[in-house]
């Protein structure tokens, strides 16, 4: 068994050597050297429609064209996140 070992680390040696460093790199080292992500996306807590919904809910009277405007931003959202 020690003959298999030792071709095998001669091996492994051989191919160490050969294969430039940057093959030996996986997604996670990539990841990592990578600039950081950022994102475009706004939480929709803070959308002026939103807003303007929860104002007039605690006011008591929710206006219909506020309803009908969050109901489309919410359909918006929706459908970008199922994209």
């Amino acid at each position: 068994m020690t003959d298999v070992n030792t071709e095998l680390s001669k091996l492994l040696r051989v191919l160490e050597e050969r294969v430039p460093r940057s093959r030996l790199r996986d997604a996670v080292d990539e990841s990592l050297i990578a600039p950081p992500r950022t994102t475009a996306s706004a939480s929709l807590r803070d959308h002026e429609v939103v807003q303007r919904f929860r104002r007039e809910l605690s006011d008591g009277l929710v206006r219909a064209d506020t309803a009908q405007q969050l109901l489309s931003l919410i359909r918006l959202a929706v459908e970008a996140a199922t994209k």
